[in-house]
């Protein structure tokens, strides 16, 4: 059954083959190499669509023995692959733009041109349509191949008014020159984007860690009941999806059967983060008598706290705890609540026989 991300694709193939063809057409017919260079800056568009089109087909099938992990990379080489189409498009344009500017020639052929200004102004609507479709798509986060479609299509777009400007400046001032930069500026915008293209693509081919990400989710995490510390957080994109693997501390204390509820819920924080998460959690067991004072004192140290006049009473194996903070003067009340509130919700995930926290606020110095 076909996808929305795959119906994507396949409209972007079909309108590519229809502008491409008209815009060639008539860019013949005038002589305009900026006609010419928008059509085949949108040949380079369909060959793209085809490459989105089979990736997104491979992307979506299941992870079999030999790809444990799906096969989402191929979204993010056909987007480097798409890159490279770009570059090799770009070089071409500004090649013969520069030869033309060396040696320009008038456009012919009026009533030719005088379609080919209608023609754009249809393909600019086209274009701004197809960019809508998939800038609203919700698909669209989670592809790389389509946002590298999306990125083709805002090239079309700006191309598309440099064309137009370039043939109804000809068709005033009568100056050959005017194609030709308008192709040499086509040229450098593709050119420009593609690069940026590449980079994102093999930054995923690479493993780079998705940015803010691993924060997020270390930030999630600890907040968990249960949840001790975060030793360390990794991920990596894959396509659409994103891997991660997250170590815990949780108190030696509990049996199997909690430890696997906290990590349950561990995964639950993670897909809330993301919903494109597949989290591998690994489960560490903490000291089972960790002294509450230095507890509350190491806490404390990671929140740049100072803390003293921590009181404990063991009341039946639940704990009463208080202690002062002290916290920079110019802080407001506010920020110094949070900050407290936090060490505080520390120090009861750290310590789950807890029974009750009293915390007092001082102003550091006094």
């Amino acid at each position: 059954m076909t996808n929305e991300r795959q119906r994507l694709a396949i409209g972007s193939l079909i309108a590519g083959v229809a502008l491409s063809a008209a815009k060639l057409t008539l860019g013949i017919l005038t002589g305009s190499l900026a006609l010419i260079s928008d059509a085949i800056h949108n040949s380079a568009d369909v060959v793209a669509a085809i490459i989105t089109l089979v990736a997104v087909r491979v992307s979506d099938l299941p992870a079999d023995k030999t790809h444990n992990y799906g096969h989402g990379k191929i979204e993010n080489l056909s987007a480097f692959g798409e890159s490279l189409i770009l570059v090799i498009t770009a070089i071409g344009i500004g090649y013969e733009a520069i030869n033309r500017l060396l040696h320009p020639a008038p456009l012919v052929n009026y009533t030719a041109r005088a379609l080919a200004i209608g023609l754009m102004g249809v393909v600019l609507l086209v274009d701004s349509y197809r960019a809508l479709r998939l800038v609203y798509s919700p698909t669209i986060k989670r592809s790389s191949a389509l946002r590298a479609n999306l990125l083709h299509f805002s090239l079309d777009i700006v191309s598309s008014i440099i064309v137009l400007l370039a043939l109804i400046l000809d068709q005033l001032v009568h100056r050959p020159w005017v194609d030709a930069v308008g192709a040499i500026l086509i040229a450098v915008i593709i050119l420009g984007a593609s690069m940026r293209l590449a980079k994102q693509s093999i930054d995923v081919l690479m493993d780079r860690a998705p940015a803010g990400l691993e924060a997020q989710l270390q930030d999630a995490i600890r907040r968990v009941p249960g949840v001790s510390e975060v030793p360390r957080v990794r991920a990596r994109q894959s396509g659409a999806q994103r891997f991660v693997d997250a170590t815990i501390v949780v108190p030696s204390g509990l049996t199997l059967e909690e430890s696997h509820r906290i990590a349950t819920s561990v995964e639950l924080a993670a897909d809330a983060v993301d919903e494109s998460i597949d989290v591998m959690v690994h489960v560490e067991p903490g000291h089972a008598y960790d002294d509450p004072s230095a507890v509350v004192r190491t806490l404390a140290q990671t929140l740049k706290l100072t803390v003293h006049a921590i009181n404990i009473q063991d009341v039946y194996g639940r704990l009463y705890l208080s202690f002062h903070v002290d916290v920079p003067s110019q802080w407001p009340v506010a920020k110094a609540h949070q900050e407290v509130s936090e060490l505080e919700s520390r120090v009861k995930a750290r310590l789950p026989n807890i029974a009750e926290i009293h915390s007092h606020i001082e102003p550091a110095g006094d």
